[in-house]
């Protein structure tokens, strides 16, 4: 009886010091954040803001002009080069630990960048998004979600939600900067400036990142708590039966169909505003509504589908991404700006409910290779829809065609979700 009040008493204490002291997974967290904001925004829409310039410097080398889908298809290398990648790196990171990767992939990433500075050719450009490929699958978000899973079991949502948060931060703030690099410097120099703001990380990674608590002798809250959890772990549907399944297949359609549909509309915003007469820092401003209305959704999604349900915020983020992208097609002025932050509203609380929807319907037994199933879809979508909307302009010489494509593709999906049932 004495031994169990100690150890309740230990236990209590342990409570309170894991309380009061502050817990440096946290400076984890927020580091994977800065990292995934750097490599996510410089790579894909503030690279869309370098468009305008490419296309002019292109056509006067290439002596054509139908070259949009052409330039287009390099975000299609690096989609699907990184998405192959990706288990090629896991494995690796599993071998010799995330920092070395990540230190490798801020290299390429300053590499590439200097390299767009010098760039002569299209084949040269696709080049550089080979090795922007293996920056986004040595520093992206595989390895960053592998580092800060191992500081955390209790509160491990909330540490993820702050690092995937990094990729819309980014991708809201580097078209801003670049715009201006632009303006000031011309796009060859920007690019050259742009190739220092990776190796501005490295000394993070080096001497603030570590690989696990037990490297600064912690343990991870709720680590003490994992044996209750072990059940957990082992529960689910195993990942050939979910194969079979109809939610399976309802889920890695909609994800493939809105991918195609986000991708293609980010990658072609900044372009087909500066068509409409928008000015270049103008332009820049639609991506960061884009996605900063993206990160509000992702914050407030989970909230609400806790209070109202998963099913109802599902099918209720996805209506109101269509309802956005048929504003846009609509072309009215006044609906311009609406479009976008229902779009990016409805997308950003989509991406969590995809992820929320398949540990729910599935469980933890096999998670990973359920979603590793649903990413190839959503990789392959998301990889053909700047590329195949860059040809449709090419072909009918606007957006009208490839934005209604993107609409109709967005209201499939919204069927598709009505016929989701989660289990019980």
């Amino acid at each position: 009886m004495l031994a169990r009040r100690r150890a309740g008493a230990q236990r209590e204490q342990g409570t309170v010091s894991d309380k009061q002291r502050f817990y440096y997974g946290w400076v984890i967290a927020f580091s994977s954040l800065v990292i995934m904001w750097v490599t996510n925004g410089i790579t894909l829409a503030g690279l869309t803001v370098f468009d305008e310039d490419l296309l002019a410097f292109l056509a006067s080398v290439e002596h054509s002009e139908g070259l949009r889908g052409a330039l287009k298809f390099r975000d299609t290398i690096t989609l699907l080069g990184s998405g192959l990648l990706a288990p090629l790196t896991g494995a690796i990171a599993d071998r010799i630990g995330v920092r070395p990767l990540m230190v490798l992939g801020l290299l390429l990433l300053a590499v590439a960048n200097f390299l767009y500075s010098q760039v002569v050719s299209l084949n040269q450009i696709y080049a550089i998004h080979l090795l922007i490929a293996t920056c986004l699958a040595s520093s992206g978000l595989v390895v960053n979600v592998m580092l800060v899973s191992k500081w955390f079991v209790r509160h491990r949502g909330l540490a993820l939600g702050i690092t995937v948060a990094g990729t819309s931060l980014g991708n809201a703030a580097l078209p801003q900067l670049n715009a201006w690099l632009i303006a000031e410097f011309g796009w060859r120099t920007a690019f050259a400036y742009s190739a220092g703001i990776p190796l501005l990380l490295i000394p993070l990674v080096l001497f603030v990142m570590r690989e696990r608590p037990q490297d600064l002798g912690l343990t991870a809250p709720g680590a003490a708590d994992t044996g209750s959890l072990k059940p957990l772990a082992t529960a689910g549907v195993a990942y050939r039966d979910a194969l079979r399944s109809t939610n399976f297949w309802l889920l890695a359609s909609i994800a493939m169909l809105t991918f195609y549909s986000i991708l293609a509309l980010l990658t072609h915003l900044f372009l087909h505003m500066r068509a409409q007469g928008f000015e270049p820092q103008v332009a820049a401003s639609g991506l960061t509504v884009l996605f900063l209305l993206g990160l509000a959704g992702k914050l407030v999604s989970g909230w609400l589908a806790d209070r109202f349900g998963r099913r109802r915020v599902f099918i209720g983020t996805l209506a109101v991404m269509c309802a956005g992208a048929w504003l846009l097609v609509s072309a009215n002025p006044l609906s311009f700006w609406p479009s976008l932050v229902l779009v990016g509203g409805g997308w950003g609380g989509l991406y969590t409910l995809l992820q929320l929807l398949a540990a729910d319907t599935f469980g933890l037994r096999d998670l990973g290779k359920i979603l590793g199933s649903i990413t190839v879809m959503d990789t392959f979508g998301g990889g053909m829809g700047p590329f195949l909307t860059g040809l449709m302009y090419d072909h009918y010489g606007n957006y009208t065609v490839p934005f209604t494509l993107i609409a109709c593709l967005v209201t499939l999906a919204l069927l598709l979700a009505t016929r989701f049932r989660p289990p019980a």
